[in-house]
């Protein structure tokens, strides 16, 4: 009888053992699994950081770096340009021009002043959102914008935008897509315009 005793408590500490054993061995595959997925997700980008220009982003694979020579003949003041592997419709850049009057401008005044140089180009451009971001050092404030027009009257589309001021530089960062295929890019452009930051 005791032996019966002695073999059934051995027989059931050794599956609890191997139960908490199979368990923690789950509990370790899944936490490894989400590390791997976290680091798979970190490269999905480039980090670039230039101190000339004063700005730091992310921008994900699916873009190309616009050669410079492009670049400046498309506007003179894009600093960086991307285009979609895929679609050169959809594009994201990076543009600076220098601050004359060094003086303070609201993210109000950000805002309208983007909106409007929108409007220049696109009559018909609506703004369909907006708000105040974190965008550098010293609790400096920007705005980030969400727009739409439809271009040559026929395709309609979205333009994303962060904006920034230092005391020396406006930066504009963008992007660019027909509404279409937004759904497949706002990952990527919401990447990059959070992570735009300047000093």
């Amino acid at each position: 009888m005791k032996k019966n005793i002695a073999i059934a408590v051995i027989i059931f500490t050794s599956v609890l053992v191997s139960a908490g054993a199979f368990f923690a061995y789950q509990k370790f595959l899944k936490k490894e699994n989400s590390v791997k997925k976290e680091e798979a997700a970190e490269k999905n980008y480039f980090e670039i950081n230039d101190e000339l220009a004063g700005v730091s982003f992310k921008i994900g694979k699916k873009f190309d770096r616009m050669p410079a020579q492009a670049l400046q003949t498309k506007n003179p003041n894009f600093v960086y340009g991307f285009l979609a592997k895929d679609d050169a419709k959809i594009s994201c850049f990076i543009s600076q021009t220098k601050r004359e009057n060094a003086g303070a401008i609201s993210v109000g005044q950000l805002r309208d002043g983007v909106f409007e140089q929108l409007k220049k180009s696109n009559p018909d451009a609506k703004l369909d959102e907006a708000k105040v971001i974190d965008i550098g050092e010293n609790d400096n404030k920007g705005a980030k914008l969400k727009m739409s027009f439809v271009e040559n009257g026929k395709v309609p589309m979205f333009q994303w935008e962060t904006v920034g001021i230092t005391g020396k530089f406006a930066t504009f960062a963008f992007c660019v897509c027909p509404k279409a295929v937004i759904d497949l890019y706002q990952d990527d452009f919401n990447l990059f315009l959070d992570s735009v930051r300047i000093k």
